[in-house]
């Protein structure tokens, strides 16, 4: 099987009210390596979301910049179990000179699975009020060969009336597609430059 990807590609389709975007990068490191960085990001997507400032949403908070601030978080507590891998947020969705969501709850349930040469992590996000029907995002690893590795991950989102009324596909550009895009560029960084430290180089 021959894998042909630009160094970092994302493709965004719209059906019916549901966004999905699909982010992939080629990793100049083995598949162990990803595994080790796609894992410390769920962890702290779901512990301590602040920590992923550091890195993973490194370049994300563009303040500043209307159009990719259109829509900001304000995290304020988490909750995690780490025998089912459940998680719970409590936010605020600020919506600039129009409205801000206070004290939103979100849950995230990780599961894991392999199918075989790749490693698939889906993270389902949960909420019941109006801003959100449904979520959830799949990081794909997949092998090349032993130090090279694709690196994939899918977004889907379909959002609820209230949201609908300000998050147009241009506002989903802005705000959120490039930052997955960031994201998954900061992995393929990170996962680089531990496997080159572990190696020596």
């Amino acid at each position: 099987m021959k894998f042909l990807f630009v160094l970092l590609s994302i493709i965004t389709t719209y059906n019916h009210g549901t966004y999905e975007s699909v982010c992939t990068v080629v990793v100049d490191a083995p598949q162990e390596n990803v595994n080790e960085l796609v894992d410390k990001f769920v962890y702290a997507l779901q512990t301590d979301i602040k920590q992923l400032f550091t890195w993973a949403f490194e370049g994300t908070d563009d303040k500043g910049d209307v159009e990719k601030d259109a829509i900001a978080l304000r995290y304020k507590d988490t909750y995690y179990d780490p025998e089912t891998h459940y998680g719970r947020l409590l936010v605020d969705v600020i919506v600039p000179g129009l409205h801000t969501f206070k004290n939103m709850t979100i849950e995230t349930t990780l599961s894991d699975t392999v199918v075989p040469p790749s490693r698939v992590a889906r993270l389902d996000i949960d909420y019941s009020g109006n801003l959100l029907k449904m979520a959830y995002g799949t990081f794909t690893v997949t092998p090349i060969t032993e130090q090279k590795t694709i690196l994939s991950l899918d977004m889907v989102v379909r959002f609820g009336f209230f949201a609908n009324l300000f998050v147009t596909r241009k506002v989903y550009k802005n705000v959120i597609e490039w930052r997955l895009e960031k994201i998954v560029d900061n992995i393929k960084t990170a996962a680089e430059k531990n496997y080159l430290q572990g190696t020596g180089s």
